[in-house]
């Protein structure tokens, strides 16, 4: 991990599901622990609530903070033109081998073992006040929404978006190209909503909303995260 940028992945082994956030941190930041990214105000472990397949392969939970927004985006873009994999059509090396008259089986897997697997395990997306000093800090490429809403129809797992913000990106004078930006991705991803029949989920959260837009309540957002 460099000094700004890194991925944390963090496996939650009683519910199938891990986290990965994508931090942007500067050189005098502290370390993020895995607990204030995940805790928040939840006591019991969480659980997505969009419609899965029942298969007990682990679902992916992915965290853009700041900058690390960027990296979001090419994985929402990447899912959008990746081949959709059904539940029978999951790889030999995940499924059962018998060797010498005795199954073998993996156990626990939490890391996909393709590009494509992973991709196809991605449950949410979790934009968290991200912000960059050029465009391009959200998706606003229709296409790209309307590849993602091909593939619920096709009949891949249902897939969660939240918009995490702060006065700091979404309310800034000099960079207003931010909020537009998001304003047009919820935009597309809510009209996207209409043609999935609850497959596709988007929830938009605003913290600190009567403070001014300054850097600490940038890093706040990461101790106040609710990802529910």
């Amino acid at each position: 991990m460099d000094r700004w940028t890194g991925i944390l992945k963090v496996p939650l082994y009683n519910t199938y599901y891990r986290v990965a956030a994508s931090l942007c941190l500067s050189p005098s930041s502290k370390s993020l622990s895995a607990k204030s990214v995940i805790s928040g105000k939840h006591k019991e472990p969480y659980q997505a609530e969009v419609s899965t397949s029942s298969s007990s392969t682990p679902r992916s939970l992915l965290l853009g903070f700041s900058k690390g927004g960027t990296v979001l985006n090419q994985l929402v873009t990447e899912l959008g033109f990746a081949p959709v994999q059904l539940t029978e059509d999951v790889p030999l090396a995940n499924k059962n081998v018998t060797i010498g008259g005795f199954s073998s089986q993996p156990q626990d897997q939490i890391i996909p073992n393709s590009k494509d697997g992973f991709l196809n395990s991605i449950a949410e997306f979790h934009y968290v006040d991200v912000g960059l000093n050029t465009e391009g800090a959200y998706v606003t490429n229709q296409d790209v929404i309307h590849k993602i809403s091909d593939r619920l129809v096709q009949g891949a797992p249902g897939i969660r978006f939240f918009l995490h913000g702060t006065p700091r990106q979404w309310c800034d004078r000099d960079r207003i190209w931010i909020r537009k930006e998001k304003d047009e991705f919820f935009r597309l991803l809510k009209e996207a909503t209409r043609k999935n029949m609850g497959k596709l989920y988007i929830r938009e959260r605003l913290y600190f909303g009567n403070k001014l837009p300054d850097l600490q309540i940038h890093f706040e957002i990461i101790e106040h995260l609710d990802v529910s």
